[in-house]
């Protein structure tokens, strides 16, 4: 059933995720394709993590979550707006657990649009997600709560236990409920849908669906038009360019970049995104040119001007095994040829993302990608041009049901 506004009227979506305006992931393209024809009600991030003391910016960020959680959802857009709930970060204890399933309760239904009696679709995003569920995790979804019924599906595109800032052994016992509990659970790796399949086994919980990233096809393809101008701060820039944009963690190989910079100083490696991890060996070379962030519409006028593009994350990090780095089809959209770390996921693309563990490998590789014609670019932006967000939603929403 759909609305004049052409609006399904008989499902309300509540998705757990990051903040909104963080740098776009799996999650920002998914529910923006899904809110063009359902109802979405994105809560930005609940608190993986206690608030650290002498943090000015947790102090900023609790202070303005005061102000927010006193706010309605404020509409983006088509049928998408943004909830900042003012909640307990990282409740551990009962009482906590309890306070913020009231409070959310309040938020829930102050949003639900009047007079709806369809489904309420859970999606967490986040395994603590489960504390605020109707059944805070115990038992299991397609119940009814208030005479409205509910689905909870776990989409997952992250090993939440091997972050180094999280607490490991919290966020797995609250993911092992939610599957538990859940409709339907999305993993976006092999790594982790083995994972979960081991977590499941002997429970009711659903088969493991292996969900791939889609990409922003239309938009990262514009990259092939050369009549358009470069962005002025890389228009100046010596070719040939290598590029990689993300947010820069310490699970990026800062110090191979700067081998690679040192060893080819012809080249220029240009970084794009904000920088979390420490940069100062990068500093130290001319040829490496850290950009900042710059918002996800901009980044295919920055692939434009790249003649090959970087994945080099640190294998080292545990967390590097389950990672299937949204980046890497959108630089293929570009027609922009990778070079990557040997990350599992990224093994299906053949030469258009070349796998590389010792840097003579990397060097060699990255030789091979810059001197591809302008007819292998278009080849390689056409092998994902029917992997669209638009068809991935899609097939997501086939295997709800």
């Amino acid at each position: 059933m759909t609305t004049d506004a052409g609006l399904r009227d008989d499902v309300f979506i509540v998705a757990f995720t990051k903040d909104w305006g963080d740098v776009p992931t799996c999650t920002t393209h998914i529910l923006r394709e899904m809110a063009k024809s359902i109802p979405v009600l994105w809560v930005c991030s609940i608190g993986t993590r206690k608030p650290q003391v002498g943090s000015l910016k947790d102090w900023r960020r609790l202070r303005h979550r005061l102000v927010s959680g006193l706010r309605r959802a404020e509409p983006k857009e088509n049928s998408l707006c943004v909830l900042r709930p003012m909640l307990v970060p990282k409740a551990e204890w009962k009482l906590s657990r309890w306070l913020n399933r009231l409070l959310f309760r309040f938020y829930l239904w102050r949003e639900i649009p009047l007079g709806f009696k369809g489904t309420i679709e859970y999606w967490c995003f986040v395994p603590n997600a489960v504390d605020l569920l109707p059944t805070g995790g115990e038992g299991t979804g397609s119940k009814c709560t208030r005479r409205l019924p509910f689905r909870i599906i776990y989409y997952c595109a992250d090993d939440w236990t091997k972050f180094h800032n999280l607490d490991g052994a919290w966020m797995s016992g609250r993911e092992s409920r939610l599957i538990a509990c859940a409709d339907a659970v999305f993993a976006t790796s092999r790594y982790l849908v083995e994972k979960f399949d081991a977590i499941g086994k002997d429970s009711a919980s659903p088969p493991i669906v292996y969900m791939p990233h889609g990409v922003d096809f239309e938009a990262f393809a514009r990259a092939l038009d050369r009549t358009l101008p470069l962005p002025a701060d890389l228009a100046n820039i010596a070719q040939p360019i290598v590029g990689f944009y993300g947010n820069l963690h310490a699970w990026v190989d800062f110090a191979l970049i700067a081998r690679l910079a040192q060893a080819r100083p012809d080249w220029s490696f240009v970084l794009i995104g904000e920088i979390y991890g420490d940069v100062t060996d990068l500093r130290r070379h001319a040829n490496v040119h850290l950009l900042g962030r710059r918002e996800h519409a901009f980044l295919p006028d920055y692939c434009r001007g790249f003649k090959a593009a970087i994945i080099p994350y640190d294998l080292s990090h545990a967390r590097m095994e389950s990672v299937n780095p949204v980046k890497a089809k959108e630089l293929l959209a570009a027609g922009v040829p990778v070079v990557a770390s040997s990350v599992p996921e990224l093994a299906p693309y053949g030469d258009h993302v070349m796998l590389c563990e010792r840097d003579e490998a990397w060097l060699t590789a990255l030789e091979h990608q810059l001197q591809l014609p302008e007819a292998a670019r278009r080849l390689i932006s056409q092998s994902v041009s029917n992997e669209g967000w638009d068809r991935k939603v899609l097939e997501i929403r086939d295997n709800i049901g």
